[in-house]
């Protein structure tokens, strides 16, 4: 493994040849929003290409395709290689004329959206194309016979699945797909057994959601100083936790220590799952990249790690809605 000076460790991506960062930024979420100025944005994302991360995440339903098209243009505004990056779209989940996230898995639709893609990202090939939330049912012969024909044509080069846990369970081993992205948190540890196995495939994984939208720490103040924050805190209400609520005041105290943010914590332990390559987390503040390539680099601590292992024995997942939308 190779280790810029920033302490970001390069992994390779399972079978596919590729070398990723064990950290990936999630260009979507408020980042991708147009009223999120495009100074911070690039600030965030300078921030995560000077640490050495060169996993960028986003999808064609991100800011109703604006996410793409920003990431591209502040690359190219940064001077940056889009092609030296590992940059990760996703199609499978659209706006409909009304602004509704809807799905679309037909074979034509794919091909459709990954040309929009290419275009708004400004690539001649998608290194890493993703189906953004499906069914099993949704796999069927003719869209994995589609996402192959994509791979020979020369306009994608890996193919993955970004989705829940059927899905996930599913598709490992499955051709054509080279990575699998299921939702892997201090909060959905269920997930971190599904990792394991894939990677026996030879399949590389992404956790997805490694901070679990900050429900085990919510920052109620620090939300409600800025628009982003309202913004998060909306989303984070929306899937309440009610039921959870003892657990998550124990999983706070567990999540503490003198020298880590409890990010930094939940960040190490989703790391040291069996499988993981890289956890991909979103954010708008530049000094939150910072923090977490720090942890990245650090061993979580043994007292923590036994506290979850107690933790997570006795642990049913919190449930977040249709996360792979």
């Amino acid at each position: 493994m190779n280790a810029p000076r920033s302490g970001v460790v390069l992994r390779p991506l399972g079978r596919s040849g590729r070398m990723v960062s064990n950290l990936g930024l999630g260009c979507a979420s408020y980042w991708a929003k147009k009223q999120f100025s495009e100074r911070r944005a690039q600030t965030v994302l300078g921030a995560a290409l000077d640490a050495g991360i060169n996993l960028l995440d986003t999808g064609a339903s991100y800011a109703g395709g604006h996410a793409e098209i920003r990431l591209s243009r502040l690359l190219r505004a940064m001077g940056a290689t889009p092609e030296e990056l590992l940059i990760g779209t996703k199609v499978g989940t659209v706006s409909d004329a009304q602004g509704r996230l809807v799905k679309d898995f037909s074979r034509t639709g794919i091909v459709n959206q990954v040309d929009q893609s290419l275009e708004r990202l400004g690539l001649e090939r998608i290194p890493l194309l993703q189906l953004h939330g499906p069914e099993p049912a949704d796999l069927s012969d003719e869209l994995l016979t589609a996402l192959e024909h994509l791979k020979t044509q020369g306009k994608v080069e890996l193919l993955g699945i970004n989705g829940h846990d059927a899905v996930i369970r599913h598709s490992i081993g499955l051709k054509p797909f080279d990575v699998l992205m299921p939702f892997i948190s201090v909060l959905r540890p269920s997930a971190a057994r599904l990792a394991g196995q894939a990677a026996e495939t030879g399949q590389g994984v992404l956790a997805a959601g490694p901070l679990a939208r900050m429900l085990f720490a919510p920052p109620l103040a620090h939300w409600m100083m800025r628009p982003s924050g309202w913004w998060y805190l909306a989303r984070a209400l929306r899937h309440p936790s009610d039921s959870n609520r003892k657990k998550m005041r124990r999983l706070r105290s567990i999540l503490r220590h003198p020298e880590w943010t409890p990010a930094q914590l939940a960040i190490a332990w989703v790391l040291e799952q069996p499988g993981i390559e890289s956890a991909v987390f979103g954010t708008t503040q530049a000094v939150h990249v910072k923090q977490l390539v720090e942890a990245a680099a650090r061993p979580l601590p043994q007292a923590v790690r036994e506290a979850l292992d107690r933790f997570h024995a006795g642990f049913q997942p919190v449930s977040f809605g249709n996360e792979g939308a």
